[in-house]
C-alpha cells in the first residue's frame, strides 16, 4: 500500500497515542507485575514528529493510482515529503567502478546527494580521487570534503562500501523525528579494545553536529594524516575519536532486536552463525535465524548484478495483499480442522471445546453418529425403496 497525506491537524492524536502507551504499561505493569519496557521507541517519535508537521496519513490502494497531481488535490507521498524534509547525502568508497555503476542506477537515485570518492579516476562514474596515507585519512578528508562543498543543504551522511545496498527511505523514516544539529552517530555497533564504534561493512550515518564536530578536531588534511595509520581501521579510529568527544553509538535495532545496519549478506537470513572480518579485527558474531528488521536501511555483501534485483523487487514489484478499489477480492482460506470443529460446536450451541465435559461429548457422538447395525438397517432400507417401485423398466425396456 502507498500511504498519502495531506495537511490536517492531529495534535491531539498525538497526545491521546502518548497517553495510551503509558496507560498500557501502567496497566501490564499492575496486572502482571512486571516492567513494560519499549526497546525502539522511533516509531513513537516519528509519530509524534509527524503530527506536529500538521498532516495526515491515509492508505492509497495499488489499483488506484500510485501517483496523484499534486497541484489538483494538494496531496504528496509520504516517502516524498520526507524526500523534501529529510536531506540525505550517500556517500561511497569506489574500490570497483561496475558495483559504483551499479549504486548510481539503482539505490543512489534516491538519495538527495550521492558523492563517490575513489583512490584513482574513472571514465565510469563522476567520482572525487582523494591520495590517503592510510584508510583513517581517506574518511576523515572525505568528511571535511563533504562539509565544505555540502554544509548548507546536509542533513544526514550516510558513508558505505561499493557492496552495500541501501534503502534512503527507511533511513529518512528512522532519522526524521531527530535533530540532525545535534550529535547522532548510528549503524551497527561493536566494541574492541573497550571502543565502541559502528562497524564500516555495515555501513554508518552521521548528522550534521557530528560532521561539524568532526572538521572542527580535523580542520586539515595533515592532522587526518597524523591521527591514524595502516588500512582498514577507519570506522575503528571513528569511534574513537567520536567516543573521545562523548558521542557514541546509538542502538538501532528494533524492538525484536534485529538490525537496521546489517553488515551480513541476506543470503544469511537462515544461518544462524556467521563470521565476518571488520575492519579493525576479525568478530564473531551471533545473528538469530530469520532476523532481519522490516524497516532495514542497509545490508552488506551485494554483487553488481544483485543491485538490480533487489532494487526491482523493492520499488518495480507489487504485491496485492487486500485487493483493490475495483480488483477482486483475497481468495478464500481454507478452514483449519480445528476452526471446523469450533464452528460445528457453535452450531450445535455447545460454546468451545473447553467447556464441555467428556459426558457431553459422548451425548454429542450418540446423537450425530450411528452404530453399524442403525447405519446397515438405514442402507437395506434405501436399496429396498429404491427397487420396489411399481415402474422399474427402463425408457428403452420392452413388455413381453
Amino acid at each position: 500500500m502507498s500511504r498519502k497525506i495531506y495537511r490536517f491537524q492531529t495534535c491531539v492524536f498525538s497526545v491521546g497515542f502518548v497517553v495510551g502507551v503509558i496507560l498500557a504499561c501502567l496497566f501490564i505493569d499492575s496486572e502482571n507485575e512486571t516492567k513494560c519496557k519499549i526497546r525502539d521507541i522511533s516509531e513513537i517519535s516519528y509519530r509524534q514528529w509527524f503530527s506536529m508537521q500538521n498532516f495526515k496519513k491515509y492508505a492509497e490502494n495499488y489499483s488506484g493510482s500510485s501517483y496523484v497531481e499534486t497541484a489538483a488535490t494538494a496531496r504528496i507521498s509520504e516517502a516524498l515529503y520526507l524526500y523534501n524534509v529529510v536531506h540525505v547525502h550517500c556517500v561511497v568508497f569506489v574500490k570497483k567502478t561496475k558495483n559504483a555503476l551499479a549504486i548510481k542506477n539503482t539505490w543512489a537515485k534516491h538519495c538527495n546527494e550521492i558523492v563517490f570518492f575513489g583512490l584513482k579516476s574513472t571514465s565510469v562514474i563522476s567520482l572525487t580521487v582523494l591520495k590517503p596515507k592510510s584508510s583513517w585519512q581517506y574518511l576523515c578528508d572525505a568528511v571535511r570534503h563533504l562539509w565544505q562543498n555540502n554544509k548548507a543543504n546536509l542533513h544526514w551522511a550516510l558513508f558505505v562500501p561499493d557492496d552495500v545496498f541501501v534503502i534512503p527511505e527507511n533511513l529518512r523514516y528512522y532519522v526524521a523525528s531527530l535533530d540532525y544539529n545535534e550529535p547522532h552517530y548510528l549503524g551497527d555497533a561493536v566494541t574492541f579494545w573497550s571502543n565502541v564504534y559502528n562497524v564500516g561493512e555495515a555501513g554508518y550515518v552521521l548528522s550534521k553536529g557530528v560532521i561539524y564536530a568532526l572538521q572542527m578536531k580535523f580542520n586539515s588534511s595533515e592532522l587526518c594524516r597524523k591521527s591514524g595509520k595502516y588500512w582498514r581501521n577507519e570506522d575503528f579510529y571513528l569511534g574513537k575519536y567520536l567516543g573521545e568527544m562523548g558521542i557514541t553509538p546509538a542502538d538501532t535495532t528494533d524492538n525484536y532486536g534485529c538490525k537496521r545496519f546489517q553488515r551480513y549478506n541476506v543470503n544469511y537470513v537462515g544461518t544462524p552463525t556467521h563470521t565476518v572480518s571488520s575492519s579493525a579485527h576479525i568478530s564473531s558474531s551471533q545473528m538469530t535465524p530469520g532476523c532481519y528488521s522490516d524497516k532495514i536501511i542497509t545490508f552488506s555483501g551485494i554483487e553488481p548484478d544483485k543491485f538490480y534485483l533487489y532494487d526491482y523487487l523493492l520499488y518495480c514489484v507489487r504485491v496485492v495483499h487486500h485487493g483493490g478499489t475495483v480488483a477482486s477480492l483475497p481468495p478464500p482460506v481454507p478452514a483449519s480442522d480445528d476452526q471446523v470443529w469450533r464452528e460445528f460446536l457453535r452450531e450445535e450451541g455447545m460454546g468451545e471445546p473447553r467447556d464441555i465435559s467428556p459426558k457431553q461429548y459422548f451425548e454429542l457422538w450418540q446423537k450425530k453418529i450411528q452404530s453399524p447395525e442403525a447405519f446397515n438397517a438405514l442402507l437395506r432400507q434405501q436399496s429396498e425403496d429404491t427397487f420396489s417401485g411399481d415402474d422399474v423398466s427402463g425408457p428403452y425396456s420392452h413388455e413381453p
